[in-house]
């Protein structure tokens, strides 16, 4: 009997442990508490702060966070106390940890409203208890009365991540781990780029074409340029009596003169090309830029000049 009575008592003790084996060994961590200490909203109407104060504590309280009122908190304080707590200046960090430590706080949230003539300019901070060091901030500017719900939660949106990860740090992601190199493969400086080297190709076999054709433009260009003079000089011969050789004179000394214009202007522009083409031939070939030779001849003169720019 008494071994049957044993077997009674061992086999539930047997069947709890191992229900107690089969539980989670650890529980969910206990939610952050934050405290919405007294908002910086000086000129601003009442019963625009205490809306915008009791907007933000139902944001966060949505949010999964533990949330004290500055009126809660001034309720569980002593009278002597109340003036020196909430009393004190924010802007300090002493102050934002003594209101932390007083409501038993993680993080201390000011509510800021300040009014512009473009409207207001909301705000949301937040501050870390431990040391009263800013944790995260969001401002909207130029908010007007009916658009404030929306940039409170616009701020309660950008701050609160912050404020969860800096409390409550989490990977967002598995950490991937690069293996250290080998001590066999040497580790190869990364150092600047070294400038690209210029490619360079001769000039082509025709490059001599253009430079000894211009020459032998401009020497049919001083020839005519001579005969032009020659028949000047026979027209203004005050000896000369004959008006029709004077018109076939004049007639012969223009055409010798529009030759020799345009032999020089087409012999410039061939040694120019044979120039350009031995200098462009030594740049980089993607550098290299287009650039022609242009001549024109008028009863004026005649001009020679390039088209395109130099490297």
């Amino acid at each position: 009997m008494c071994g049957e009575s044993g077997d009674i008592v061992f086999l539930p003790l047997l069947a709890t442990l191992v229900v107690l084996g089969q539980a989670p060994a650890t529980s969910e961590a206990a939610p952050l508490t934050l405290l919405i200490a007294p908002p910086d909203a000086a000129g601003v109407p009442s019963h625009i702060v205490s809306f915008a104060q009791e907007h933000v504590y139902e944001q966060l309280r949505t949010q999964g966070f533990l949330v004290v009122r500055a009126s809660e908190l001034s309720q569980r304080l002593p009278p002597t106390q109340r003036k020196e707590v909430l009393g004190c200046n924010r802007a300090e960090a002493s102050c934002r940890i003594t209101l932390g430590e007083a409501a038993e706080a993680d993080a201390v949230l000011i509510v800021e409203l300040v009014q512009f003539l473009s409207g207001y300019r909301v705000g949301l901070r937040a501050y870390a208890t431990r040391d009263g060091e800013l944790l995260a901030e969001y401002y909207v500017p130029g908010v007007r009365e009916d658009q404030l719900l929306d940039a409170l939660t616009q701020a309660s949106e950008k701050v609160v991540p912050k404020v969860r990860q800096a409390l409550r740090p989490t990977t967002s992601g598995p950490i991937v781990q690069t293996p250290p190199p080998s001590q066999d493969t040497p580790i190869k400086p990364v150092g600047p780029k070294p400038p690209a080297k210029v490619r360079r190709s001769n000039a082509p076999g025709w490059a001599w074409v253009p430079a000894a054709g211009g020459a032998a433009l401009l020497g049919v260009g001083t020839y005519f340029y001579l005969d032009a003079g020659k028949h000047y000089r026979e027209l203004t011969d005050p000896a000369l009596a004959d008006k029709q050789k004077g018109v076939d004179l004049k007639a012969v000394g223009e055409r010798s003169q529009n030759l020799s214009r345009a032999a020089f202007a087409l012999g410039a522009a061939g040694v120019v090309t044979t120039g350009l083409v031995y200098l462009l031939s030594g740049t980089r070939e993607e550098d290299a830029v287009q650039v022609r030779p242009t001549a024109s001849v008028g009863q004026q003169g005649a001009m020679v000049g390039l088209v395109g720019t130099l490297p």
